[in-house]
């Protein structure tokens, strides 16, 4: 199924690197990823849009990831997108 990560984090050099490769790792391919940062610079919030075949896949991934240095919060967000447009 199809699922929306949002990630917040330091927005510091590296951080969004070790984010995607573990990601890599793990053969989990990001579909479509918005990157921002907040307005004074200090946070970025990550999503990334991907595939997770399991439930159990899905909440081991939001572990592994809040427990990366420089991660502050890691939430599943609804893929309003995929409801939105009709298309699967």
């Amino acid at each position: 199924m199809h699922e929306i990560i949002e990630c917040k984090m330091k927005n510091r050099v590296g951080v969004l690197n070790r984010l995607t490769g573990l990601l890599t790792r793990r053969n989990i391919n990001i579909e479509s990823a918005l990157i921002a940062s907040t307005p004074d610079n200090q946070l970025a919030v990550a999503k990334f849009r991907i595939y997770v075949a399991q439930a159990q896949e899905r909440e081991h991934l939001k572990r592994v990831i809040a427990k990366q240095i420089d991660v502050l919060s890691v939430n599943w967000c609804t893929d309003d997108f995929t409801k939105n447009s009709g298309t699967n």
